[in-house]
């Protein structure tokens, strides 16, 4: 993690801001995408959130403070109904035969207040103590995600950039075939006011011509197609345009095929670190429905002060005094209806449900990097194979070119041989774009992506 906080620290240095023809690098790309993405933003949140679900839980160990206070004043007194034992309890010659059987009493004073202060802390509560574990098992969690996602934003802009380099080299290979077929037309028009060649076959050149311009026009909705997932992903604005750097062969033909692939260790990668997470949250959950099986202790203390006078708080009936108390709670669950029993079982067996993803990913990601050394390997041959081959279609489209010019060759060589140029060149950029996104399959599945903007 800190590694990728140091890396983005490093970008965000250099950090661009999109402008209408500025050259954009991958390294430009990704370190404004590392910054702007709104799956990153999101993703840091999710950290946030788990941060502060932490402190809720770590507050709630902590002693809870609170004060309050009140105001009453008295309208009308609470009455009080009891027998007149004060005439009973007289000697029989002063009783008042005539008194009322019950009397009445006010009760309390016209003005009462008070203010006090409550204490409550957790003395014993395993559940408590076992839920901050579990929101630290969570933050983790979130920590290990941003981690992924970041991950999985520099491998998506990587291949959008790759992609829109390769279109863009694409493009420039059908302006050359055009170019060329443009170069040809021009003989064939002078050799037709000659009588050398017909109208018919200059009317097939042109005819290819506008196919090649066809093709070409793909190409283009392609590669805007491709700008606006790569404006997307990086979270810039779409209405702004992007241009990236061309495409360098050369430097693309010297990474070569990864022949000494370091041995592969699936621990050290974030998806099993977030399962290896996961697993330890579910030990957690098996605890806590233990926990609440154990008793609690709570502390509770209070004091309070109390004022109150029929007048407002002076005079004769003016009274004032505290009270307080200090009380332990202990709460011991006996029988719960074999709920809590229910509860532990199947908190186990997410638990064993969980490792057995957890063998799984291990599995998965063994086979994922295997076929992707295997494909990088095959991509790796393709593409030698194919710039071989689109080398050996340039030569035979000049020869053929300059054999018409002679009158050795026929127009329909000149066709071919320009058809297969195209093909040649078109499959040479597909077989660039195929061993670049297999390079990045690898790195990704290895955990290296970040390397690619060193």
């Amino acid at each position: 993690m800190k590694r990728t906080l140091l890396l983005l620290s490093l970008l965000l240095a250099a950090l661009p801001v999109l402008k209408g023809q500025e050259v954009m690098t991958l390294e430009k790309c990704v370190g404004y995408a590392l910054q702007n993405s709104k799956t990153l933003q999101k993703s840091r949140l999710d950290r946030e959130i788990a941060s502060q679900s932490r402190r809720e839980v770590l507050g709630a160990l902590m002693p809870q403070v609170s004060a309050s206070g009140s105001v009453t004043y008295n309208f009308d007194k609470n009455i009080v109904v009891m027998p007149n034992f004060m005439n009973s309890m007289l000697p029989e010659a002063m009783r008042d035969p005539d008194a009322d059987p019950y009397m009445v009493i006010p009760m309390g004073l016209t003005n009462v207040s008070n203010v006090g202060a409550s204490l409550v802390q957790q003395i014993l509560n395993l559940s408590l103590f076992n839920a901050l574990d579990i929101t630290e098992a969570a933050e983790g969690m979130a920590e290990i995600g941003d981690d992924i996602n970041t991950d999985d934003v520099i491998a998506q802009t990587a291949t959008f950039y790759y992609n829109i380099q390769v279109l863009e080299y694409g493009l420039k290979q059908f302006d050359s075939s055009i170019a060329l077929m443009d170069k040809t037309m021009e003989i064939m028009t002078r050799n037709k006011e000659l009588g050398i060649v017909r109208p018919v076959d200059l009317d097939r050149i042109k005819v290819a011509r506008t196919n090649l311009l066809s093709q070409k026009t793909g190409f283009v909705q392609a590669l805007e197609v491709q700008k606006n997932l790569l404006k997307l992903n990086m979270g810039c604005d779409m209405d702004s345009d992007i241009n990236v750097s061309p495409l360098d062969i050369e430097e693309i033909e010297k990474v070569g095929y990864l022949a000494d692939v370091a041995l592969f260790q699936p621990a050290d990668l974030a998806p099993v670190r977030l399962m290896d997470q996961k697993l330890k949250m579910n030990q957690l959950q098996v605890r806590a429905a233990k926990y609440e099986l154990m008793p609690t202790l709570t502390l509770v203390g209070n004091y309070n002060y109390y004022f109150m006078a029929d007048d407002f708080y002076t005079g004769p009936t003016f009274h004032k005094y505290p009270m307080s108390m200090l009380s332990l709670s202990l709460k011991v669950p006996i029988f719960g209806g074999f709920s809590k029993d229910a509860k532990i079982k199947k908190a186990k067996l997410e638990y064993a449900k969980a490792e057995s993803d957890r063998a799984q990913l291990d599995q998965s990601l063994r086979m994922a990097h295997s076929n992707a050394v295997m494909q990088l390997e095959s991509n790796w041959d393709a593409l030698n194979a194919q710039k071989e081959n689109m080398v050996l279609a340039e030569d035979v489209y000049t020869i053929t070119d300059n054999n018409l010019s002679l009158g050795i060759s026929s127009l329909s060589d000149v066709l071919n041989a320009s058809s297969e140029l195209i093909k040649a060149q078109i499959s040479y950029a597909e077989s660039l774009h195929n061993y670049m996104l297999s390079l990045l399959e690898l790195k990704k599945n290895e955990g290296k992506i970040k390397e690619i903007i060193k």
